[in-house]
């Protein structure tokens, strides 16, 4: 009886620790706001997360939508007489991170991010662009961010 009694305490110390690591496990979330600029015809997000735990590397996938304004220019700056271009660019992304201590700084680049193609000796210009986009982490989404 004594045994049996005190297995099956055992067996509840067991239990109760294992669910107590469970609850101490990751709890990942993005620090601060992400960073989003347009450099030539590339748009590069940078994202700090923390709570990631004690893995070596995490997958992360940046997802949402670009809406983009772009147009040719001359190389001396000049704007031909031609429309805008508007278009809307569809973004999933997934990289793998190194992760430190728990966190990692994710940096997402896309592409190009306009499609429009431009006469010999004219380039594309991002003139404006609009995003909403979020931060995926096994399924979970960490944060979303537009602008």
């Amino acid at each position: 009886m004594f045994r049996r009694t005190l297995f099956s305490s055992i067996a509840a110390l067991a239990i109760i620790a294992v669910g107590a690591t469970s609850a101490f496990a990751a709890s990942p979330h993005i620090v601060g706001s992400p960073s989003v600029t347009v450099s030539g015809n590339t748009l590069t997000v940078t994202a700090s997360v923390a709570g990631l735990g004690s893995v070596s590397t995490v997958d992360l996938t940046l997802s949402g939508t670009v809406d983009v304004n772009s147009r040719c220019y001359t190389k001396s700056g000049n704007k031909p007489q031609a429309a805008n271009k508007q278009e809307t660019l569809t973004v999933g992304s997934t990289d793998t991170f190194d992760v430190r201590n728990g966190r990692t700084n994710a940096t997402f680049t896309v592409s190009p991010v306009s499609t429009l193609q431009c006469p010999k000796g004219q380039r594309v210009v991002i003139e404006s662009f609009t995003y909403d986009l979020a931060i995926v982490y096994q399924g979970e989404t960490l944060g979303t961010f537009s602008g």
